[in-house]
C-alpha cells in the first residue's frame, strides 16, 4: 500500500515537473518576442515620425514598381533585358544623386527641407506612369521619380543617425526600414486590390499612388529635427559655419575601414538585380493577377528580419550579421534555382527581402559610426553611389543572362558574387569591427 502511494506521488511530481518545464519553455519563447517589442519604447520619438513617413512613401513606390515589370512586358511588350536594364539605369541615377543630396544636407544642416523637395518631385512624377505609352517614356518617368527618391533618401538616413545614439543606431535603422517595408507590403496589396477592382488596369494603380506620397509629405511636418529640438529647449547653440564637405581635410577622416566596407558593399550588391523580374518568374506558377504577390513576400522578409537583425547586431556585432545576410542571399538563390512551385519562390523572395534591407541598415550603421557627425550625409551619399553603380552593372548583366540563357543562370550569377563577397568579408573586414567613440 505504501509502495503504491509512493509510486503515485512520484508520477505526480514528474507530471508537475514536465508541466513546469513546458510552461517555462513557453515563457522563454514569449519572452524572446517580448524583449524585441519592448525595445520600441526606448527609441527616440523622432524615429517614429521618420519611420511613418517612410511607410507611406514605401507604399506609393511599391504600388508602382510591383506592377511595372508586368505592365512593361504585357502592355508595352518589352523584353526582360529591357526591363532589367531600365531598372539598373534609373536606380544608378538615384544612387548617384544621393552623393550630392548628402553633401548638400551636410552643408546647409537642414535635412528636412531637402526631404520635402525630394518627395515633391516624386509626387509630381507619379502620374507620368499612368500616361506612359512606351518604354522610353517609362525610362523618363522612372528617372525623374528616382531623382526625387535619391534626393530624400540620404537626408532621411542622416536624420535617423542624428536622432539616435550609437548604442541604438542599428535598432533605429532596422525599425525605420521595417516600417518602410510594411508600407511596401501594403502598397503591393493595395495595388493587387485596385488591379482586381479595375479589371487589371495598371494605369489606375499608378495614378492612385500619388495619394500615398501626399500623406508622406504631410507627415514630414511632424518630424522634429535636432535643431528644432534645441530651439524648443531654448538652448544657446552657436550657428555652424557652412563648409564644403568634400574638402581634403574632411575626406581624410574617411579612414581605411570605411573604404573596406564600401568594397564589400560593392561586391555584395553585384549579386542583387532588379526585383521587377520576380513577378515575371512567379507568373510561371500562378495567374497574372497574383504574380505580383512575390513582391509581398520580399516585403514580409524585410519586416520580419530588419529590426531583429538590427537589434541583435547592436549587441553581438554588426559585421557578424553582414556575413549572415550574405548566407541568406545564397539560400534565397538556391530556393529560386530549385523552384517547382510558387511556395519555393515565396521562400526565396522572403530571404532575398530579409537580407536586402537588413544588410543596408548594418552598412549604414557602421558607416555613420566611422565618420564625424557633420560628414554623415556625405559618407552615406558615397555609400549609396557605390552600391548604385554596382546595382546598375548587376541589373544589366543579370537581365541579359535571364533573356539569353534563362532565369536559372541569372540566379547562378548572383550566387557567384555572394560567394565572392564571403571571401572578401573574411579578408577585409576585421573580426571585431571597432568604431569611434
Amino acid at each position: 500500500m505504501k509502495s503504491s502511494d509512493k509510486e503515485n506521488q512520484d508520477e505526480l511530481t514528474k507530471c508537475r515537473s514536465s508541466k513546469n518545464s513546458s510552461n517555462s519553455s513557453l515563457i522563454q519563447r514569449f519572452s524572446f518576442f517580448y524583449r524585441i517589442f519592448s525595445t520600441f519604447n526606448s527609441l527616440p520619438q523622432g524615429i517614429f515620425a521618420v519611420s511613418l513617413f517612410g511607410l507611406f512613401l514605401g507604399a506609393a513606390t511599391t504600388m508602382v514598381y510591383s506592377n511595372l515589370g508586368l505592365f512593361m512586358k504585357n502592355e508595352l511588350h518589352a523584353s526582360e533585358a529591357t526591363i532589367s536594364s531600365i531598372d539598373g539605369i534609373v536606380e544608378s541615377i538615384a544612387y548617384i544623386v544621393r552623393i550630392f543630396s548628402g553633401a548638400v544636407s551636410d552643408y546647409f544642416c537642414n535635412r528636412k527641407a531637402i526631404l520635402i523637395i525630394g518627395c515633391a518631385i516624386s509626387l509630381l512624377t507619379k502620374p507620368l506612369f499612368a500616361i506612359a505609352n512606351s518604354s522610353l517614356m517609362i525610362l523618363f518617368a522612372q528617372s525623374i521619380e528616382r531623382i526625387g527618391n535619391g534626393i530624400q533618401a540620404v537626408p532621411r538616413d542622416s536624420l535617423i543617425a542624428d536622432l539616435s545614439s550609437k548604442e541604438k543606431r542599428g535598432q533605429s535603422f532596422g525599425f525605420s526600414r521595417s516600417l518602410k517595408t510594411i508600407g511596401s507590403a501594403l502598397g503591393t496589396v493595395l495595388g493587387m486590390w485596385i488591379m482586381f477592382l479595375s479589371c487589371n488596369n495598371y494605369r489606375v494603380v499608378f495614378f492612385c499612388s500619388t495619394f500615398a506620397v501626399a500623406i508622406a509629405i504631410a507627415l514630414l511636418y511632424k518630424v522634429k529635427t535636432p535643431q528644432e529640438l534645441r530651439e524648443t529647449k531654448k538652448e544657446n547653440t552657436s550657428p555652424k559655419k557652412m563648409e564644403n564637405p568634400f574638402q581634403k581635410k574632411y575626406l581624410r577622416s574617411l579612414d581605411v575601414h570605411f573604404w573596406k566596407l564600401l568594397t564589400l558593399a560593392f561586391v555584395f550588391e553585384m549579386g542583387h538585380f532588379s526585383e521587377s523580374l520576380f513577378p515575371i518568374f512567379a507568373h510561371e506558377f500562378t495567374s497574372l493577377g497574383t504574380a505580383s504577390s512575390a513582391s509581398i513576400f520580399i516585403s514580409i522578409g524585410q519586416v520580419a528580419c530588419s529590426y531583429p537583425i538590427g537589434l541583435y547586431a547592436d549587441r553581438l556585432g554588426k559585421a557578424k550579421f553582414i556575413k549572415i545576410c550574405i548566407l541568406m542571399m545564397i539560400a534565397a538563390n538556391l530556393f529560386f534555382l530549385t523552384a517547382n512551385s510558387i511556395v519555393n519562390i515565396y521562400i526565396g523572395a522572403f530571404l532575398w527581402g530579409g537580407q536586402m534591407t537588413a544588410v543596408q541598415g548594418l552598412f549604414l550603421s557602421l558607416i555613420t559610426e566611422r565618420v564625424d557627425s557633420h560628414l554623415r550625409g556625405t559618407a552615406i551619399g558615397v555609400y549609396y553611389c557605390t552600391i548604385g553603380l554596382s546595382f546598375f552593372l548587376s541589373s544589366i548583366f543579370a537581365g541579359n543572362i535571364w533573356t539569353s540563357y534563362g532565369h536559372d543562370f541569372a540566379f547562378l550569377y548572383s550566387i557567384c558574387f555572394c560567394c565572392l563577397a564571403l571571401f572578401i568579408f573574411n579578408i577585409l573586414l576585421p573580426k571585431k569591427c571597432e568604431v569611434r567613440s
